[in-house]
C-alpha cells in the first residue's frame, strides 16, 4: 500500500504541493463503495494577491476551503 499524504506535504508553498501533487491517486471510502482518481492536472496560484484565483474576491461559501487550513481540495 502507499502510504499517505500527510498535512507537512500540503502545508507548503502551491506551486510546490501542485508539481507533485501530479500522479498521485485520491482514494475515499464511501460505505461500501471506493471511489479513486489519479491527478493529471494541476493549476496553483499565489492566493488573494492573484487575479487569476478564485480566492482574489475573498472569502465566499465557494471558495471558504481555500481560506482553511492545508489539506484540503478544491476542484
Amino acid at each position: 500500500m502507499v502510504p499517505r499524504l500527510d498535512l507537512d506535504f500540503y502545508a507548503r508553498p502551491a506551486v510546490e504541493v501542485a508539481r507533485d501533487l501530479l500522479g498521485k491517486t485520491f482514494v475515499r471510502r464511501l460505505g461500501s463503495t471506493i471511489l479513486s482518481g489519479r491527478v493529471v492536472e494541476t493549476e496553483a496560484y499565489r492566493g488573494e494577491s492573484d487575479p487569476g484565483s478564485h480566492a482574489f474576491r475573498g472569502l465566499s461559501p465557494r471558495t471558504q476551503v481555500m481560506f482553511g487550513p492545508p489539506g484540503r481540495l478544491y476542484v
